[in-house]
């Protein structure tokens, strides 16, 4: 689908455990083709500050009437996370999209689908997506305690739809198993979990120590980067990439997903 700016109505702000919310927006119906893993760009408020959109992988996305009803979960971070948050419904905003480059969706699984914190939310639509096609996966969500696994519960009842589970890691041990989601993945492999393929989305420390991980097991690996955006279109260069073949790419027109063994960790 061909990106627009489109104005899109506030269905509701769903808090979370704090500073985690999720925003529901009625968009054109269009949107309902975004793939998962591409992102849109939302004004935040309906004055001048802030003044720069901002950018947001699209959590789940469904025909809803003549509309296509989104949901984007975002973590209070700064004026125009908090802007979003503070959002009334039938406040109305700019937004455009759907950016960028998805996720492939695997032919055939098992595959496992790796997130940190926030990062979780293009995985989201990911699963639903595999669900739908019958393709089995293992949710690895890991977070510092269990208030930052958040919508915890969708995640293991879409994994187990789909014929797999969800295995949570906290460094606190609050929940699931203590340290870091990785080590949890390494001890699964390590005692023989096979997958055909990974998909990951997480701070950027959390995806360079996956990549030797996938590559040493042999997984095709791809990850949605998380990286400052200033257009989403590639016209301010701000979103720039290490490539491992000496250049350097841009999040917004060459990802958000790239193969982990494309960026030079």
């Amino acid at each position: 689908m061909i990106a627009r700016d489109s104005i899109v109505e506030v269905v509701e702000v769903r808090a979370h455990p704090l500073p985690y919310f999720t925003l529901v927006l009625d968009g054109p119906r269009e949107l309902v083709a975004t793939d998962a893993g591409q992102f849109v760009m939302l004004e935040t408020a309906d004055g001048l500050e802030p003044y720069l959109r901002r950018a947001f992988s699209v959590a789940d996305v469904v025909e809803h009437a003549s509309s296509a009803r989104l949901e984007l979960l975002a973590k209070v971070v700064g004026r125009g996370t908090r802007a979003m948050a503070a959002a009334r419904p039938r406040d109305r905003r700019r937004l455009l999209g759907p950016l960028g480059r998805g996720f492939t969706l695997p032919a055939a699984g098992p595959v496992a689908l790796v997130a940190g914190g926030v990062g979780s939310a293009p995985l989201l639509l990911l699963g639903r997506r595999l669900v739908a096609r019958g393709i089995a996966f293992d949710f690895y969500y890991g977070g510092r305690s269990a208030a930052d696994l958040v919508r915890g519960d969708e995640f293991a009842a879409l994994a187990a739809a789909s014929g797999g589970r969800l295995v949570a890691a906290t460094e606190d041990g609050s929940r699931g198993v203590p340290g870091r989601v990785t080590d949890a993945l390494a001890d699964e492999l390590a005692a023989g979990a096979r997958y055909r393929g990974l998909a990951a989305c997480g701070p950027m420390p959390m995806l360079a120590a996956l990549a030797p991980l996938a590559a040493a097991a042999g997984l095709a690996a791809e990850a949605a980067l998380e990286t400052e955006m200033g257009c989403g279109f590639g016209a301010c260069l701000g979103c720039a990439v290490p490539h491992v073949a000496g250049r350097f790419a841009l999040c917004c027109k060459d990802g958000p997903v790239f193969r982990l063994d494309e960026v030079r960790w």
